[in-house]
């Protein structure tokens, strides 16, 4: 039965669809087998077993699994060692069953049972990628990304090398936004497919239970729509007597919306990846194959996920550097704005049209101290409609941990205020004290390009008697206008604002303490005294404010550890100021003291700090390079958290240190990845924060290589400073090097 009625849709229970137990279908996709194994027991097993194995359903059942799969491959198993989730490249063996060659993949389900999921193992270059080469393509990609110089770069690095490892008609790079509604921000295809880029999708086409499925199981192939499934014998686990819980398999059975969403599209093959920031699905790969059934192998996928896990975490740490170094430009413009105005309304020296430019706003007030300013476009009753602001969340994004919230649409979030004028969006940024910095956008028309008429779903009754949404029928090119909102607020505008915050804070506090020393005090009693110099080591820093002797995050520490080893620690705080000196002195004195208790483990010491920065230090964001050097060896055990990598250099030639990048500190999810370096004889290792090669006349790619092709020439300092950083620079620098000696 399908319901076309306007009045019976608003009847539809919605719930139903995110309701689905999606997890749990009772069934396989047929391109492989599935054996799901109790104590040592085969107790389901999917019906396609005698196609692909030749082995009966019920000669399977009740025995181990070496009487299905035979000795060399059950042994091959290694079952106590499978776990629920992980990366598939973790999971996945070539195992000889029956004569043949076969990719197996173990996992545990919820219920402890392990899954062993087999697929025959494709002849070389069936899925046009010979598997032996695969992950040097994907390696290839990632160094390609590695030297991007844009987020958008990155997002094209991966749609075009996803395809070219895939063989995939079509791949697309999505971006969710806070919502969960999607908009594909980059796009690899055949030629004569009509384009999807910069079509937006809305968050119903991905249910919150799928959303959480793509969050645990990374990757996810439907080699063919058209295919009947194969079903789990018996339906329900004989020791639980409940469906077996297919989380984790690569062979999960696909629900029947979904398939009937990729038919609407023309599409006969899927595979998704996700794309994920702390375990936060933040985007998907997705890639669609029109011409016909498509099943790259298990290798293939296992390095498709490893692609598409590095160049997420590329694009995450990229775009929080980006959205830091931006907040860093407003709030140095924001100085230079307010920088002779220690005395005089604080508030009307930050209320200026200039402001207005950087932060993409149409007006500003902020209110402190018991006096208020406005610039631009506000709210007729702009004080009453701030202090309703702060006393409600409705209709709020909360954007940070101090408060701040974004609006797109306040009269959803006012219903009953009045005239709010041509304003419809705000940035509200709370200030110690009851006082508050808000930003304003004016209502803009905005026309959306959707993929598909997002309300274009027929509804139908099922036989429970319960109304249910299918896909959309059309993916055409779709407009819609929006009316009563702003523009939105993007993170960068919330970390600018944050910004702003910070530096109101620091002029407020410069304004009532007239130690205006104290930052610079701080800093400069964080630094070591003396450097260790380890026999034939030479160790030497350099530290430099920033222009006007403003001094801001940045660090360097070396000390010697009971081992003998030597820490080298080059570390930078977003901001500047006492709020900046404050948290590098909290930071610099946890990381030696976590790399004493450590006894010199560098991640463990790293990760600790991590969570000492979360809880102690909510909202700062600050990259560190820490490493261990063994003098004996010249070998430096080292991890980096967000950091630019240090250069090697000897006898006039610099190279770049490989290192494994990992998020910020107050971002990273558990233990970081590290690495290991070994300084040969005569070599040195120069690690410098970004003050010294940041210029907004310049890329950042630009001036490293400046900086590369400098240090081919010298290793003096304070030449360095001067060439790199000039006389005037915006932020602090520092430079940390260690020299081996040459023997």
């Amino acid at each position: 039965m399908t319901i076309d009625d306007q009045t019976a849709l608003d009847e539809v229970d919605l719930q139903a669809c995110e309701a689905e137990p999606i997890h749990v279908p009772g069934a396989v996709q047929r391109r492989g087998v599935l054996l799901v194994v109790d104590d040592d027991v085969v107790v389901q097993v999917s019906d396609n077993l005698p196609d692909l194995l030749g082995v009966a359903v019920e000669a399977a059942l009740g025995r181990p699994p070496a009487a299905v799969l035979g000795e060399e491959a059950a042994s091959g198993l290694r079952l106590s060692e499978s776990r629920a989730g992980g990366p598939l490249g973790d999971t996945v063996r070539q195992l000889t069953i029956r004569g043949g060659d076969w990719l197996v993949a173990t996992h545990r389900s919820s219920d402890g049972s392990a899954l062993v999921e087999a697929e025959p193992l494709p002849a070389p270059g069936a899925d046009g990628t010979p598997d032996a080469t695969v992950f040097q393509q994907a390696h290839g990609v990632l160094r390609e990304a590695a030297a991007a110089s844009s987020v958008e770069e990155i997002y094209d690095l991966a749609a075009d090398g996803v395809r070219r490892l895939t063989g995939f008609d079509r791949v697309m790079v999505y971006r969710f936004d806070r919502d969960h509604n999607g908009q594909v921000v980059a796009e690899a295809r055949r030629e004569d497919l009509e384009p999807y880029l910069g079509l937006h999708y809305p968050a119903s086409d991905i249910p919150a239970q799928a959303r959480a499925l793509y969050e645990k199981n990374w990757i996810r192939l439907i080699s063919d729509t058209a295919a009947p499934t194969a079903r789990l014998v018996p339906a329900l686990h004989p020791r639980t007597g409940a469906p077996t819980d297919l989380t984790f398999s690569t062979l999960r059975a696909v629900s029947g919306v979904h398939v009937q969403y990729l038919h609407n599209m023309g599409v006969r093959s899927s595979m998704s990846i996700s794309l994920l920031d702390d375990g936060r699905l933040w985007g998907m790969i997705a890639c669609h194959h029109v011409a016909g059934p498509h099943t790259p192998s298990l290798a293939v996928r296992a390095a498709t996920e490893t692609l598409a896990a590095g160049l997420s975490l590329q694009a995450v740490v990229r775009a929080a550097a980006d959205r830091a170094r931006y907040a860093q430009v407003v709030a140095g413009e924001l100085r230079r704005l307010t920088g002779a105005t220690d005395d005089g309304p604080l508030a009307e020296a930050v209320a200026q049209p200039r402001l207005l430019e950087l932060l993409d706003a149409d007006g500003l007030m902020l209110r402190v101290g018991g006096t208020s300013a406005a610039v631009g476009l506000v709210p007729p009753d702009v004080d009453d409609v701030v202090r309703a602001l702060r006393e409600t969340d409705d209709g709020a994004t909360v954007a940070d941990t101090t408060g701040l919230r974004t609006y797109d649409a306040l009269s959803t979030a006012l219903p009953g205020h009045g005239d709010l004028g041509e304003v419809a969006g705000a940035l509200v940024v709370p200030l110690p004290d009851g006082d508050t910095f808000a930003l304003f956008r004016r209502e803009v028309a905005r026309e959306v390009a959707w993929g598909g008429n997002p309300d274009d779903k027929p509804v139908t009754v099922g036989d429970d008697g319960v109304a249910r949404l299918g896909p959309r029928r059309s993916f055409a090119r779709w407009q819609q206008v929006v009316r009563g909102t702003a523009r939105p607020w993007s993170v960068e505008d919330v970390e600018a604002a944050a910004a702003v915050r910070r530096l109101v804070v620091e002029m407020l506090y410069r304004r009532t303490r007239p130690e205006l020393g104290a930052a610079l005090a701080l800093q400069r009693s964080s630094l070591p005294e003396r450097l260790p110099q380890p026999a034939g080591w030479q160790v030497a820093a350099r530290y430099r404010p920033a222009d006007g002797g403003r001094v801001g995050g940045d660090w360097y520490d070396s000390f010697e550890l009971a081992s003998g080893h030597v820490a080298l620690v080059v570390g930078d705080v977003a901001g500047h100021g006492l709020p900046a000196a404050s948290s590098m002195n909290q930071l610099r004195n946890g990381m030696r003291s976590l790399l004493v208790a450590h006894d010199g483990a560098v991640a463990p010491a790293l990760e600790a700090l991590d969570r000492l920065a979360k809880q102690l230090l909510p909202g700062v964001m600050a990259t560190l390079w820490a490493g261990v050097l063994d003098p004996d060896t010249g070998v430096v055990d080292h991890v980096c958290a967000g950091h630019l990598p240090p250069l090697v250099v000897r006898d006039g030639h610099a190279r770049w240190a490989e290192v494994t990048r990992n998020l910020p500190l107050g971002f990273l999810s558990g233990r970081p990845d590290g690495g290991r370096l070994t300084l040969a004889p005569g070599e040195s290792l120069l690690l410098f924060s970004d003050g010294l090669v940041e210029r907004r006349d310049a890329s950042m790619r630009t001036r490293l290589e400046e900086l590369r092709a400098t240090t081919e020439v010298t290793l003096d300092l304070e030449v360095l400073e001067h060439r790199l950083a000039g006389l005037e620079s915006e932020d602090d620098a520092t430079m940390l090097l260690v020299t081996a000696p040459a023997r």
